[in-house]
C-alpha cells in the first residue's frame, strides 16, 4: 500500500519521525478531499492555490499543504526511478 510505503520513506530519507510522517500522510488525505481528487499528481499543487478552501487556510496551514505537495511529489518521482 502506498501508505505505508510513504511514510516509510519519509522516515528513512527525510530522517522525520514517525508521528510527523503520519501528520504529511493525513494531510495528503485532506489536500485530497479539499480538491476532490484521488490523488496527488503533478497537478495538485496548481489546482490548490487555486482552491477557494486552501486560500480560506492560515498561512501555517497553507505553508504544511504546499510542503506535503511537494514531499509527495519527491517520493512518486524517486519511486518511479526504482
Amino acid at each position: 500500500m502506498i501508505s505505508n510505503e510513504l511514510v516509510e520513506w519519509l522516515v528513512e530519507e527525510k530522517k522525520m519521525s514517525i508521528r510527523s510522517a503520519k501528520d504529511v500522510l493525513s494531510r495528503c488525505g485532506r489536500i485530497c478531499r479539499m480538491l476532490g481528487i484521488d490523488a496527488i499528481d503533478e497537478n495538485t499543487f496548481k489546482q490548490l492555490i487555486e482552491s477557494d478552501k486552501y486560500n480560506e487556510c492560515s498561512m501555517f496551514i497553507k505553508s504544511q499543504l504546499k510542503r506535503t505537495v511537494t514531499l509527495y511529489s519527491e517520493f512518486l518521482s524517486r519511486k518511479e526511478k526504482r
